[in-house]
């Protein structure tokens, strides 16, 4: 999933957000409700890092 890097401008608080294509963020705090939030789509960070996509890559298949 594609995500966006949110940032709280009332309590700063920063977290990320699942988007799907053709969605409009308009995302809500989620440690103080509110709705001042800058953010920044991140759609290259799609299964990168120490993603769930790279651990389940890494797991050995069983027998077949």
């Amino acid at each position: 999933m594609p995500t966006a890097e949110c940032l709280c401008k009332t309590c700063g608080y920063r977290f990320a957000l699942l988007t799907f294509k053709g969605d409009r963020i308009d995302p809500i705090c989620p440690r103080c409700k509110k709705r001042d939030i800058t953010t920044k789509a991140e759609p290259e960070r799609f299964m990168t890092g120490s993603s769930l996509g790279l651990l389940i890559a890494g797991v050995p298949k069983g027998p077949s």
